[in-house]
């Protein structure tokens, strides 16, 4: 077990981000309304995400350059430079809803709404945390991966817990696995779809492998540890999303009024009449251990591209990336802060940043492709025609996407 953990790291530390508390409020949302009948999308999702992240990873290991090197070199500084300012602008959105995820699973947990000074306090601690590792950690990669395993760990073990206090219905569970494409016909439901793709699909995730494998050190002869890192960590993603979505299927599905499950202390309410207090601690700690995992990382994404594509450097404890990724915390706090103080609805914040990760997402697998494309004239590691293949694809689901809910969020259908 020892070696096997070792051998794997790359797309746990992209799993860990992905499964973030929107990942986790938004499974349980679709959950509840759809019970049982949306797992099919998420086996679709799976399939995507190992071929976009194995294409990212081969990309990673046989490519001279880095990924947004390889784009600027070829297209021009520009193109680097779009993909590094949309990893970013997506990334400080999304790090808004961490923020408020971390108040949102400690205040059940003590019992109370925090006032605005616990609020800032508690923010100010946990972004100065995060800021200290990143400029203090000797080998920050290693640190990272590391830390990630751990919180991983310890969402499978909350969320198996849960899972399993539910007893979902195998049977329904299987009837989910076939395609049921009526539900997406169901505009006032399509958004909450729409964003457990946004949360589960993550594209940027898996551009982010070709950078996690460079910097593990991963060369041409370990294109078969990076296929299966990317298809276990794929796995680790998709598979704990199931859960979290069949637990919420067998426990508030079919029911007329679940609830309010826009966040920890509303779903951890809602779980408490059937699992008793217990259920309180165990969903709130699973909850945090999704949003302190996908704090660091999710900003380092968005610090570590942006900084690759604007020509600064592509190595990860580079200073200017320290800047960019603290940069990226500093953004996401200041929303985070307003969001919870202010009038502004947290649940828009959430909703916005995840439209923003899918309505960004063409512009990175375009970039993916293209650069497969182009790996594929070579005259050694062509890439495999599966994963050009599955990332053609991937161009056109996101783009559909991107589509549907730009003119969902605009109020035109």
């Amino acid at each position: 077990m020892k070696k096997f953990l070792q051998s794997v790291g790359p797309a746990i530390v992209v799993a860990a981000v992905v499964l973030g508390p929107g990942s986790i409020t938004t499974s349980t949302k679709v959950g509840a309304s759809f019970g049982y009948d949306a797992l099919w999308v998420l086996v679709g999702v799976l399939i995507l995400l190992i071929g976009l992240a194995s294409l990212a990873a081969w990309l990673g290991t046989t490519m001279e350059k880095s990924l947004c090197g390889e784009l600027s070199s070829r297209l021009g500084k520009w193109s680097g430079g779009i993909i590094g300012v949309a990893a970013f602008v997506i990334v400080a959105g999304f790090q808004s809803s961490n923020n408020m995820a971390v108040v949102a699973g400690l205040e059940p947990m003590v019992g109370k709404e925090f006032s605005t000074l616990a609020i800032v306090l508690t923010l100010l601690v946990t972004n100065g945390i995060i800021v200290a590792i990143l400029y203090f950690a000797k080998n920050l990669y290693q640190y990272i991966e590391k830390l990630m395993k751990v919180f991983v760990g310890l969402m499978i073990i909350a969320f198996i817990l849960n899972f399993f206090w539910a007893k979902p219905s195998v049977g329904e569970a299987t009837k989910g696995l076939f395609p049921d494409f009526s539900m997406f016909g169901n505009k006032a439901q399509l958004l909450t779809l729409m964003g457990l793709i946004g949360t589960t699909f993550s594209v940027v995730g898996a551009f982010y492998q070709g950078y996690l494998v460079r910097e593990k050190g991963w060369t041409v002869n370990d294109l078969g540890a990076g296929r299966r890192d990317s298809i276990i960590g794929m796995f680790v993603l998709v598979g704990v999303t199931a859960i979290i979505m069949m637990t919420a299927a067998a426990v508030f599905a079919g029911k007329s009024d679940p609830g309010d499950l826009g966040n920890a202390g509303a779903i951890s309410a809602a779980l408490e009449p059937l699992f008793g207090a217990k259920a309180k601690y165990i969903f709130c700690f699973g909850f945090l251990a999704g949003a302190f995992s996908s704090f660091l990382v999710n900003a380092m994404i968005g610090g570590h591209i942006f900084t690759d594509g604007v020509g600064k450097g592509e190595k990860l404890k580079g200073q200017f990336t320290r800047h960019a990724t603290t940069a990226a915390l500093l953004v996401g706090m200041i929303i985070g802060i307003l969001a919870l103080t202010t009038d502004f609805d947290r649940t828009t914040t959430i909703v916005i940043a995840q439209a923003a990760t899918v309505i960004g997402g063409p512009a990175v697998v375009a970039a993916l492709l293209y650069l497969g494309l182009q790996q594929r004239k070579a005259a050694e590691h062509k890439t495999p025609m599966w994963m050009l293949v599955i990332a053609g694809i991937s161009l056109l689901v996101s783009l559909a996407v991107a589509t549907r809910t730009t003119l969902s969020l605009a109020g035109a259908v």
